[in-house]
């Protein structure tokens, strides 16, 4: 495919990386520029390789790949790839493999060796330029990663902390990823808590007939296990873990609706799956699900407002936007948030509170109606930054949400028949659907008849959107 340089310009210019370049530089770069087309599962360089090329991705998805191992994902536009090989001039260290049709703008470093002697010093320094910027960039990437691998370090050592406190407990996790398996053995191993695995059905039913748990996580390719353990050994903690994605899992998810606790998880992010599931033993294990403090940097400081009438909510949010600015937060995640916000808010007024009786109080009224909520209606609104996450929730004294309401609403959301459950009722699922797809991850942390908390995180870096949001659920008695 052939394009003016002149076209490729203008998309340059809404590359970070060449927003430094004035215009005839840039222009005399496009000249040089090509555009070549990779279908997925093809790759764009391999590990051992010789390359002169740098490639800059214009469309679709990449990834990075060590020793077979998915390392890191490009898919926004601009994004560099081989840069770092033709600057060394050495091999190249990692694979880079289309994930999904990839299309990319190519510069080739030979091109600056053909230029005319007149013109050798004009080019040689915008090639020098080129690199000057790769490097900057590449410096600055580096130092983010070391502060947030940091974060990450101070997370896992205080969810293991955490997870010491609670002395001699048993778990038993199945899960077929073996890598998984060994790094959740590892973390859990530096606690008072005893942790067997299995990675297949034979080892863990061996297993469960040697010894009793406190706790059992299963992957959903082991759902049988955990249907046997909730009618055999009713008092034993059970977690079901998921991949990423509501919308699939929906089935797995209604199939498996008696058991209490839920959990997703990314294969592709190791570090993010040992901390949840240290955070997650830490609840089930200490029977306290509540608070958005076990998820965020220890230390962060949480701002906490009441909820105590309808036409409070545009002052909660305007407030909550507000400080969320001052600290840097992007205006889209702080559109998301907005909205999350509003749908929590309007459930927590209208759809949440209920009598001695247990029936609701005002679910039946127009959203448009004023409500103010005596003291013991009130929820809480809160929202904190930890500079990995953002996270926001909103907790009710009711705790009426149910595992069948919450698969129920989410289903007819999904399958386009939003509703047509419950049709004399606020939103009819329409609010959960929407506080999910976006944000990150939501949890729903519910005691039946006590409180109903639900947090939505955020990732702060818009790059790292998640394209498959998720959910996880723990309900208790």
């Amino acid at each position: 495919m052939k394009m003016h340089p002149v076209d490729i310009a203008k998309e340059f210019r809404h590359f970070n990386f060449f927003r430094s370049f004035n215009d005839d530089l840039l222009l005399q770069l496009c000249a040089m520029t090509e555009i070549e087309t990779f279908p997925k599962g093809s790759m764009i360089l391999t590990e051992g390789q010789k390359n002169k090329s740098l490639y800059f991705l214009r469309s679709g998805v990449a990834e990075i790949l060590l020793a077979g191992e998915v390392v890191a994902i490009l898919q926004t536009a601009g994004d560099v790839m081989g840069d770092m090989s033709v600057v060394t001039e050495r091999a190249v260290t990692t694979s880079i493999k289309a994930a999904a049709d990839v299309e990319c703008f190519v510069l080739n470093s030979e091109y600056f060796n053909h230029v005319a002697p007149k013109d050798k010093d004009h080019f040689m320094a915008i090639f020098y330029k080129v690199y000057a910027v790769i490097l900057a960039d590449r410096l600055v990437k580096t130092n983010e990663k070391a502060r947030l691998f940091e974060i990450a370090n101070r997370e896992l050592h205080q969810a293991q902390v955490n997870l010491d406190k609670l002395g001699d407990k048993t778990v038993l996790l199945v899960e077929p990823d073996r890598k998984q398996l060994m790094m959740a053995k590892m973390a859990v191993g530096a606690t008072g808590v005893k942790m067997d695995v299995a990675s297949e059905i034979g080892a863990a039913l061996e297993y469960l007939g040697k010894n009793n748990y406190h706790a059992v996580f299963c992957d959903e390719t082991h759902v049988d296990i955990l249907k046997q353990l909730s009618t055999s050994k009713p008092d034993t903690k059970l977690v079901l873990m998921i991949q990423k994605g509501v919308e699939k899992n929906l089935p797995i998810v209604k199939d498996m609706i008696d058991i209490d606790s839920l959990i997703s998880r990314d294969p592709d992010d190791r570090s993010l799956t040992m901390r949840m599931l240290l955070t997650t033993l830490t609840k089930v294990l200490n029977n306290e699900y509540f608070g958005m403090e076990k998820y965020l940097t220890w230390g962060v400081e949480v701002q906490s407002k009441f909820v105590s009438a309808s036409f409070q909510r545009a002052d909660l949010k305007e407030e909550m936007t507000q400080h969320l600015k001052k600290i840097g937060i992007r205006g889209t995640i702080l559109d998301r948030c907005y909205l999350v916000a509003e749908e929590m808010l309007m459930n927590a007024i209208y759809d949440a509170p209920t009598d001695s009786k247990g029936q609701s109080i005002f679910n039946h009224l127009s959203r448009q109606t004023e409500v103010v909520l005596e003291s013991h209606l009130q929820s809480q609104l809160k929202y904190a930054c930890d500079g990995t996450m953002l996270a926001v929730s909103v907790t009710d004294p009711f705790g009426t949400l149910t595992r069948k309401t919450l698969v129920e609403y989410l289903e007819s959301c999904y399958q386009g028949r939003a509703g047509t459950l419950h049709t004399g009722k606020g939103g009819a699922g329409r609010g959960l659907h929407q506080i999910i797809e976006n944000s990150d991850l939501t949890i729903f942390n519910v005691k039946k008849g006590v409180k109903t908390e639900v947090i939505c995180f955020f990732h702060i870096e818009a790059h790292i959107r998640e394209a498959n949001p998720s959910f996880h659920y723990f309900f208790s008695e």
